[in-house]
């Protein structure tokens, strides 16, 4: 005796069980993408000169330039001696950035859209903060420019300053000015244009 089959339903069925496999395989593909660009991400941040001056502590040449070459940044900017401001911005970025697995799925063609989260550039700023100056970021000062490096002294010890190492003077001891470079603004651009 022949049996009669509801296409419908069974088209319906076969299209929703194609649609979870191509989702499946679209999620791993998208947290490759997400893990492969956030690794690069966290490497060129690794990377930069002034990340690399500041990881280094208030011992660390300007390799940066952002001070003429000379003196220091970690110094400059008044970090305490124990601060790691470079790990706590990785660590900020690694704990923060993750893929939404739930999906937007076009049947006519077949195209998925995930949503990745990461800390935006204003939520970088806000949790960078100048150690002297409030409401300032330290990261966006790398590019703005930060004030006071013409009473700046850096020298062996300090006991009194943050970083041991560097005091901001009441008398102007140069004529110098900060000099800023491109930093954490480029770096993000970069990182969500990887994942476009």
């Amino acid at each position: 005796m022949a049996s009669k089959v509801n296409t419908k339903q069974l088209n319906q069925e076969l299209s929703k069980s194609y649609e979870q496999a191509i989702k499946k395989q679209a999620l791993n593909f998208a947290e490759e993408i997400l893990t492969e660009n956030t690794k690069k991400y966290l490497n060129e941040i690794e990377n930069h000169p002034v990340s690399q001056e500041i990881a280094s502590g208030p011992d660390g040449e300007n390799i940066s330039y952002t001070l003429d070459g000379k003196e220091n940044l970690f110094a400059f900017i008044g970090f305490d001696a124990g601060d790691k401001p470079i790990e706590d911005l990785k660590n900020l970025i690694k704990e923060n950035t993750f893929l939404d697995k739930r999906s937007t799925f076009n049947s006519k063609t077949f195209e998925l859209k995930f949503n990745v989260f990461t800390p935006s550039f204003e939520e970088i700023k806000s949790v960078t903060p100048l150690p002297f100056e409030n409401g300032k970021s330290w990261v966006k000062g790398i590019e703005d420019g930060i004030s006071g490096f013409g009473y700046y002294v850096y020298g062996l010890l300090f006991p009194k300053s943050r970083s041991k190492r560097g005091i901001q003077s009441k008398n102007k001891v140069r004529n110098g000015t900060f000099k800023t470079v491109k930093y954490m603004s480029e770096m993000y651009s970069n990182f969500i244009r990887s994942l476009k």
